[in-house]
């Protein structure tokens, strides 16, 4: 994730109080909120909010070009109910992708080019198969790396439970300005036959060395894929 992509999510982010929903859906009123992309059986593609609504876009102000599954800001404005398997027809603002990735395996052959700089993580969420992650680091000269990996040295807990590492790696970045960012990673990975739910630790180096961030986890498998 790129610099310049964490500014526009912290433009497009600080409208996320400053608009309320109206019954008329006043083509002045705007919500932002992050949601995920659609393209399968449906032409554009179908966004649906972390919220859960399910928006079709009429109207778009930008030349999107849809990834299936892709983690998304979005900025829109209601353009009328539907009484179909939509819950809004909507215009496109803004869209702002989320970095998206896979849970991926942590060897001796990629350790450094993962890193493991200090990160705080302020904020997770759980949308259907993803976890998202809202983060503070240090930087601003350069583009920062991040992932969620699989320590090949540290796979489990003494009773079984999955652990896995939020990694950044700041890139030689001399520059120490509060930056805030966005990452969501697919989870399905750690799904198994036995259960629909997974409990799993989830660790990051944190910019106070003595309080890293070690927390338990419950991911529950989507029904839908």
């Amino acid at each position: 994730m790129n610099f310049r992509s964490l500014l526009l999510l912290l433009t497009v982010s600080s409208f996320i109080f400053s608009c309320s929903k109206d019954e008329d859906y006043s083509l002045d009123n705007f919500w932002v909120t992050s949601a995920t992309i659609y393209t399968d059986d449906v032409q554009p593609y179908l966004i649906v909010t972390d919220s859960g609504d399910k928006l079709f876009p009429s109207i778009s102000n930008i030349d999107y070009k849809p990834t299936n599954q892709q983690r998304v800001w979005v900025s829109y404005t209601i353009l009328n109910d539907t009484n179909g398997e939509f819950d809004f027809y909507v215009r496109v603002n803004n869209v702002s992708e989320i970095l998206t990735k896979d849970i991926i395996k942590l060897t001796d052959s990629n350790k450094d080019s993962i890193g493991n700089d200090p990160i705080n993580i302020e904020n997770l969420w759980f949308t259907d198969n993803y976890l998202t992650i809202q983060f503070l680091y240090g930087g601003g000269g350069a583009v920062h790396f991040v992932n969620l990996v699989k320590n090949a040295d540290s796979l489990y807990t003494d009773d079984g439970k999955p652990i896995l590492e939020f990694r950044h790696n700041r890139n030689h970045d001399l520059y120490n300005n509060a930056l805030r960012g966005w990452s969501s990673f697919n989870l399905k990975s750690l799904e198994n036959e036995e259960t629909d739910s997974v409990v799993f630790i989830l660790k990051a180096k944190s910019i106070k060395e003595n309080k890293p961030f070690r927390k338990e986890l419950i991911y529950r498998s989507s029904i839908e894929d």
